[in-house]
């Protein structure tokens, strides 16, 4: 991909703050002067920094700039996001960590700029944590959000020329219409986040006024939905698709759903799902395995998801199915029913696509982080050993040396399966693909991984490219 997703966690904490602060924006994804832009914005005397941060090595990048900002200003500094909210106080055990905001910050970061702006007590602003005197104190946490009460982001803030994806050759921007989920999928973050697991929307007036926006101003062709699931209230995401054709939006559209909501489709919904312009349509399905499926609590079954499968294969609908391998517990038998299930899948429906099948990457916060631990993963004790964290390994310690390998190939030939690759640019990736794409599917119908040269090439290929 030539470009990121925009920063929707920065650009959310600022939709209350723009409009009595200047607010200053680096993506240390995009801007590879980032120490310097900061170096010329500390000079001006902010009142904070703000960090957003995920698990893994995101953490690295922020700590470095943290101490970068530590080194050379005393001004406070302020850690949000995912990670910090779901260990907000081993975060701030950081020395050089100040504040941290648990949970949505687009009400919670404000009132912490205006209290330090004005040099108020801290206690009273929900959703923080801050020390004193060496103690961590944590206020009373914030309701949850509305989103219909929020502004629009103020993308103005960044260039969003850096930002709009492209997807077959199209333009395509990400837009958040709803937040939160209401499943209990054991290998989610989300899992021990109470906001996050009360799910909220955007009304579909609303969100098709926003779409029509985004596509005036930055000439999009396509949208998407960066909704955990966009088919929560079927008769909301009904009443969208509806505006869309009235409003005549002329947009492709991107979203995920789950095997459960494909089940309760008529053929006048899955129909209409159709018309309105829909180019991906990605489910959940993770594991071949139904004893690998109830582990990770997703409350579907292997029946099912085949059920789903015939059922999208009479429409026009094109399914991009996400899987996962190398779960603790998880035998070759049933990773090879994962691997039976998504050629299976790909065989029944020629529209249909799978995910790149990726090995589990244990998140904390949730049930099967625990069973990890208990299976010899060492859980990071700080902030510090979470930046290390790294999110691609396969060296789990519930892994054998054979596993690895397998999990390895697999992951790699799974690229080249269908026809992902047409949504790349590369001329060379097409051509490299479209040759290897028969010895791919050959590899793991015999599930045979000996003697793989293509792993190696590639990485010289990425290599050169760098």
């Amino acid at each position: 991909m030539k470009h990121q997703y925009p920063p929707t966690a920065l650009l959310s904490l600022a939709v209350h703050l723009d409009s009595r602060y200047r607010v200053k924006i680096i993506d240390q994804r995009t801007d590879s002067q980032w120490k310097r832009h900061l170096q010329q914005e500390l000079k001006k005397g902010p009142i904070c920094v703000g960090f957003s941060s995920y698990t893994g090595e995101q953490i690295n990048f922020a700590l470095e700039a943290t101490r970068y900002v530590k080194n050379n200003s005393d001004v406070p500094v302020v850690w949000g996001g995912v990670h910090p909210t779901i260990l907000p106080r081993q975060t701030l055990e950081n020395r050089s960590i100040d504040f941290v905001v648990k949970g949505e910050g687009e009400e919670t970061f404000p009132e912490l700029v205006m209290a330090l702006e004005k040099q108020k007590n801290i206690s009273g602003v929900r959703g923080v944590l801050y020390k004193r005197n060496g103690t961590i104190k944590e206020n009373a946490p914030r309701p949850p959000i509305d989103l219909n009460n929020l502004p629009e982001l103020p993308y103005h803030l960044v260039d969003m020329r850096k930002y709009i994806v492209r997807f077959n050759n199209r333009r395509v921007l990400s837009f958040e219409a709803s937040r939160g989920c209401v499943n209990r999928c054991a290998f989610c973050f989300i899992q021990n986040l109470g906001q996050q697991r009360l799910w909220r929307a955007l009304t579909p007036e609303r969100t098709i006024e926003r779409i029509r926006d985004l596509k005036e101003r930055f000439h999009v062709e396509g949208i998407e939905f960066q909704d955990y699931n966009f088919f929560v209230d079927l008769a909301r995401s009904k009443r969208i698709m509806q505006l869309m054709l009235k409003e005549k939006l002329d947009v492709f559209w991107m979203a995920c759903a789950r095997i459960n909501n494909v089940m309760r489709m008529d053929r006048s919904y899955l129909r209409l799902i159709e018309k309105s312009g829909n180019t991906r349509f990605a489910l959940g399905v993770e594991s071949g395995s139904d004893r690998i499926l109830r582990l990770i609590k997703k409350d579907i079954t292997v029946k099912q998801v085949l059920a789903a499968s015939k059922k999208l294969s009479r429409t026009k609908i094109p399914p991009f199915y996400s899987l996962m391998q190398g779960f603790p517990t998880e035998t070759e038998a049933e990773l090879r029913m994962t691997v039976g299930l998504a050629l299976r899948l790909l065989r029944e429906n020629s529209r249909a696509k799978i995910s790149i099948i990726h090995c589990y990457r244990p998140l904390p916060g949730n049930e099967l982080f625990d069973l990890c631990v208990n299976h010899g993963l060492k859980a990071p004790s700080s902030l510090e050993e979470w930046g290390k964290y790294d999110m691609t390994a396969v060296g789990f310690p519930w892994l054998s040396q054979k596993r690895r390998k397998q999990v390895r190939a697999i992951n790699f030939l799974s690229l080249f399966v269908d026809r992902k690759f047409e949504e790349v640019e590369s001329k060379t990736v097409w051509a490299f693909s479209a040759m290897y794409r028969p010895i791919a599917l050959r590899r793991l119908k015999k599930f045979n991984f000996s003697l793989m040269l293509a792993p190696t090439l590639k990485d010289l290929y990425v290599r050169v490219k760098q």
